[in-house]
């Protein structure tokens, strides 16, 4: 159980890492286009945040419980926000789904992302 534990904190501190960097690179959609990898970097931490919520949510069924209850809600919020801005580039699964699909995508990436940054902390902060 320990293992799951350390494996579970050392995803936390991965995403409490990249989101941020995520975040610092994604402020320039405001401005310009998003290039391909940051899409492809963006859905990799998706996955990384999916695999925490998943394992923790495991955890919290083996009896570990965050000190906080809202520590799970943050966390699966992030998953989900990262997983769909993630889609947001042009011809992604979610971009081809919408009706009416933005024009500039990568603002609401940088607007999510800077939702995310807050996401990430309040994950943080509840967990332990």
């Amino acid at each position: 159980m320990t293992a799951l534990m350390s494996l579970h904190a050392l995803l936390g501190l991965a995403l409490l890492l990249m989101v941020p960097a995520l975040a610092l690179v994604g402020i320039g959609g405001f401005f310009r286009p998003l290039p391909p990898w940051f899409y492809a970097f963006l859905r990799g931490v998706a996955w990384v945040a999916i695999l925490q919520v998943l394992l923790g949510f495991f955890l919290f069924l083996q009896g570990l419980r965050p000190k906080d209850g809202l520590h799970l809600l943050y966390g699966l919020l992030l998953a989900a926000g990262l997983h769909y801005l993630g889609g947001l580039e042009p011809g992604a699964w979610f971009y081809r789904g919408l009706k009416d699909p933005p024009r500039r995508p990568e603002v609401y990436v940088a607007l999510g992302l800077l939702f995310a940054l807050g996401l990430v902390v309040r994950v943080y902060v509840t967990g332990g």
